[in-house]
């Protein structure tokens, strides 16, 4: 493992999730983040950066979304951060996953996947932007 950073800006478009992949791919092997960590730390941001470029914004033109990406200490951390509309997803209810999937309500599914995959979730509202961190400590 190497200590590093990277900061990626997305133009608010679906096809930017795939550059968006490449990159997370490529920084993981370069900083040498074990596989089991980065697949849940690229599963947990790509669920969260495609539900920013989906729903944040009422137009997405010109919009971007940020993502920030930090290895330390045994310890990977992103922020994604976008300027939408103030939603706060860790306080929508987690869904009912027992239930057979006729019976459930639509969404709340990403959050739900990307809790059980990170050690921690945080969100916060900094001025006018959404910015959702988490972490996954190295194992």
């Amino acid at each position: 493992m190497h200590e590093g950073s990277i900061k990626i800006r997305l133009r608010a478009e679906v096809p930017e999730v795939e550059r968006l992949n490449r990159l997370i791919r490529r920084f993981g092997e370069l900083h040498e983040i074990p596989g089991r960590t980065l697949y849940a730390v690229h599963l947990a941001i790509d669920e969260l950066v495609s539900n920013a470029i989906l729903y944040a914004f009422d137009n997405p033109m010109g919009q971007e979304v940020v993502v920030s990406i930090d290895v330390q200490e045994s310890v990977v951390r992103a922020a994604i951060e976008d300027s939408g509309r103030e939603f706060n997803p860790l306080q929508t209810e987690s869904p009912d996953v027992s239930l057979p999937l006729e019976h459930r309500e639509a969404g709340g599914l990403g959050i739900h996947l990307v809790r059980s995959l990170m050690d921690e979730v945080a969100y916060q509202r900094v001025d006018t932007k959404n910015i959702l961190t988490v972490s996954k400590r190295m194992r």
